[in-house]
């Protein structure tokens, strides 16, 4: 692509898209020249927060799409319902990238994957944890093959907060806290409280790190949680907890955790999330509290260390720092927009996407069935 410029359409204007659609404003490299919410009060707000009253704004994704010349489209949209959106883009020539999680069924993760090989056009997931500079670093270590034959990796997302569960559709009030819905007011239901009955079907942001460090593929994975009522928030179809065990095709051994109804403490500059990475050399694990450091262990000299990782990126420039989520907001804007303008890889592909979607679909099934061992496809093989 000659021009400078990425022409971008914004899809789903809640708090998160909103916020995504500021920071893609800001980007010297991309113009926002279309906005889309069901909810038009929603687009009037975007449009004021972004600083541009003029650009134009949909109801309907198949109208903007049909009226606005555009190269890209940033879809934040429930994501159980994303993935339609994104491959109608894709069919006519439009790249894509969508928040996270990448799908929540099988068949979407192969429309996917099918609609990318398809059209030939670019799909990205915006999953940001993966730049974190810790990550980067332990990353880097593992290829050096510092940490020796890699065995054994876990992750946990353990987050609390009053979450959104209803949604008033006319004016796009959202009502949190509580399971039952508001009285005297016509809401429908979040793709919270639609998708939270098992929280391990949120997974992106614990698997992209890990096989990012790690390498390789989930082939097989089996779960299992809580009840599904929870424990803390009346009236709420939930597990509280789900934990899944995984096997990848480079034989490392995952535990990952994931739960957003029971309160849980925070873990410094991750928030709730925590990580470690153990090998044949040595370990690394990020600090479990927020009055906690990172640590490292080798074989070497047998003793564990302290460490000053953090997720700040050496050398990033300001914008990143500022972009939210421990500077890590930015990264997937910043990858999407250069592969398109300079036709380069995408970090995030569709492929990593749908590596990070399916094991959580099929933990989820097993968790369900009460541990079950399930196996994963491969999304790369041909015939």
């Amino acid at each position: 692509m000659n021009r400078k410029q990425v022409r971008l359409g914004v899809l789903g204007l809640g708090p998160r898209g909103r916020g995504i659609a500021k920071l893609y404003a800001q980007h010297p490299n991309c113009r926002i020249v279309a906005l889309c919410d069901r909810i038009a009060s929603m687009n009037e707000l975007a449009a004021a927060e972004i600083g541009d009253p003029d650009v134009k704004c949909y109801t309907d994704y198949e109208q903007m799409l049909a009226s606005e010349p555009m190269d890209a489209l940033f879809i934040a949209a429930p994501p159980d319902i994303q993935v339609e959106m994104a491959c109608y883009a894709m069919e006519r020539g439009i790249h894509v990238t969508t928040e996270v999680p990448a799908a929540y069924t099988l068949q979407q993760c192969w429309d996917l994957v099918r609609t990318v090989e398809k059209t030939g056009v670019k799909y990205q997931l915006s999953e940001q944890t993966r730049y974190w500079g810790f990550i980067r670093q332990w990353k880097e270590m593992a290829a050096r093959g510092d940490l020796g034959k890699i065995l054994f990796a876990e992750g946990e997302y353990l987050h609390f907060a009053d979450w959104d569960y209803f949604l008033d559709p006319q004016t796009g009030e959202r009502f949190n806290g509580s399971a039952a819905p508001p009285e005297g007011r016509e809401v429908e239901r979040t793709w919270r409280q639609r998708r939270y009955i098992h929280p391990i079907y949120y997974l992106p942001h614990t698997l992209s790190p890990l096989l990012s460090i790690t390498g390789g593929r989930v082939t097989r994975v089996s779960c299992m949680g809580t009840r599904p009522e929870s424990y803390y928030v009346d009236n709420l179809a939930t597990r509280d907890i789900e934990v899944a065990l995984m096997h990848t095709d480079n034989d490392v051994v995952y535990r990952v955790a994931v739960g957003f109804t029971s309160p849980h403490g925070m873990r410094k500059e991750t928030g709730y999330h925590w990580y470690q990475v153990k090998g044949t050399n040595g370990s690394v694990e990020w600090n479990r509290t927020d009055c906690d450091k990172p640590k490292m262990w080798t074989a070497h000299d047998g003793q564990w260390r302290d460490m000053e990782w953090s997720t700040d990126v050496e050398g990033a420039s300001d914008y990143m720092k500022q972009s939210g989520h421990g500077g890590s907001d930015g990264w997937p804007i910043e990858n999407f927009l250069q592969a398109i303008l300079e036709d380069t890889p995408i970090e995030m592909d569709v492929y990593k996407a749908a590596e990070c979607a399916a094991p959580a679909i099929l933990a989820a099934e097993s968790s369900h069935e009460g541990g079950t061992l399930k196996d994963v496809p491969d999304f790369r093989k041909r015939g």
